[in-house]
């Protein structure tokens, strides 16, 4: 089923996947997250910074074409900012259905494309989590009450694996500022929309 998670001890999480009580916030920009791990060298200084996905000739942002190129790269990992984009495309809905309808989306987006994505929702305001009647590739995660989704979404964007190219949904434009300086690509939630629809 879909990968569900508390965005909480993702924040609370170290940067060796403790996420023990005194566990850093945030990446310790002085050390290697890879250094002692199996098959992994350690480097020496701080950890490198992301690079963008270069966008072919002729694509321009928030395009489906730039969309589709973005979505497709070989090993990208998608972070959205859940209820930026089902506000976007469900407004008219509650937002359990807005979560539920997201997730599914989502699932078709990772078949279609290839991705690995992740979904943050602010909170769990209901108490209810999205339906699952199938296997998803999508890790939905949900903020601790008082922790935006926003923070969270940038805070997963710095602690990918700066080898790992990055794809980030929002509208949000600090959710988008936030990505854009960690050197992951931004797509808006109308792009991703307009994507699924084609």
């Amino acid at each position: 089923g879909a990968d569900r998670d508390d965005a909480g001890a993702l924040l609370r999480r170290g940067p060796d996947g403790d996420a023990g009580p005194d566990a850093p916030v945030g990446p310790d920009p002085g050390r290697d997250p890879d250094a002692g791990r199996p098959g992994r060298a350690a480097s020496a200084g701080p950890r490198s910074r992301r690079t963008p996905i270069r966008l072919e000739r002729g694509a321009v942002d928030d395009t489906f074409e730039a969309t589709d190129q973005l979505l497709r790269t070989p090993d990208v990992q998608v972070v959205v900012d859940g209820y930026n984009v089902s506000m976007e495309g469900w407004p008219h809905l509650d937002a359990r259905t807005q979560r539920d309808r997201l997730v599914g989306l989502l699932s078709g987006v990772a078949a279609r494309a290839g991705a690995r994505i992740q979904v943050v929702f602010d909170g769990d305001d209901d108490g209810r989590r999205p339906a699952v009647g199938a296997a998803l590739a999508v890790r939905v995660h949900y903020t601790p009450v008082g922790v935006e989704a926003d923070d969270v979404v940038i805070e997963m964007v710095g602690r990918l694996p700066s080898e790992l190219p990055v794809v980030v949904v929002s509208s949000d434009r600090r959710v988008r500022d936030g990505a854009r300086a960690s050197g992951a690509n931004v797509v808006s939630s109308a792009a991703l929309l307009e994507w699924d629809r084609r």
